[in-house]
């Protein structure tokens, strides 16, 4: 058994608020072990948006804002770095994956209620606007935003020719229909 098919054995078991979030990761660290490195860091259309490892690293960055802030902290998804190792390295992303996955096994359900602030630009060159929220809302946030991105993965890796999980990608709400 693998240390990825350990910690994805964990995180479908334990049924916690945390373990969805968990789940989505480890489905998306068994899909980059199968990637090539050249099909990973590539940027197969022009005018679309990102490689595979770009896509992946902007979900770390969200998983990584939602456990990594405090409760007296303001919650942001705007600060990203671009241009790091995880858009090169599919190895670096399971590397942050797994590290990732500890944050959530860790991370405690009775906090889900707390109010946090949440920052966020919605609008093109305006400043950031100041949100009231709850753990628990963000938690499905970046759920959606994860399977969301995963989506956009299984579509760059259908048109490299590489396979493509059934669910990998799909909302818990869509019924599972094989990839053609």
């Amino acid at each position: 058994m693998t240390a990825v098919s350990r910690v994805v054995d964990r995180s479908r078991e334990e049924g916690r608020p945390y373990a969805a979030l968990s789940g989505l990761l480890s489905d998306l660290a068994a899909v980059l072990l199968q990637v090539p490195a050249t099909v990973y860091s590539a940027k197969p259309l022009p005018g679309v948006s990102g490689s595979i490892g770009e896509h992946v690293r902007h979900v770390l960055d969200h998983v990584t804002a939602l456990v990594g802030t405090a409760s007296q902290q303001v919650l942001t998804y705007d600060h990203r770095e671009r241009g790091t190792a995880l858009e090169a390295d599919g190895r670096a992303a399971i590397a942050a994956i797994m590290r990732l996955k500890g944050l959530l096994d860790d991370a405690q359900d009775d906090r889900l209620e707390q109010h946090v602030t949440v920052s966020v630009v919605i609008e093109r060159g305006a400043a950031p606007v100041l949100m009231r929220s709850t753990r628990r809302r963000e938690l499905a946030f970046v759920i959606s935003h994860t399977i969301h991105h995963q989506a956009l993965i299984a579509v760059l890796l259908a048109a490299a020719g590489e396979p493509v999980p059934a669910a990998f990608g799909l909302a818990p709400s869509t019924p599972k229909l094989a990839r053609t």
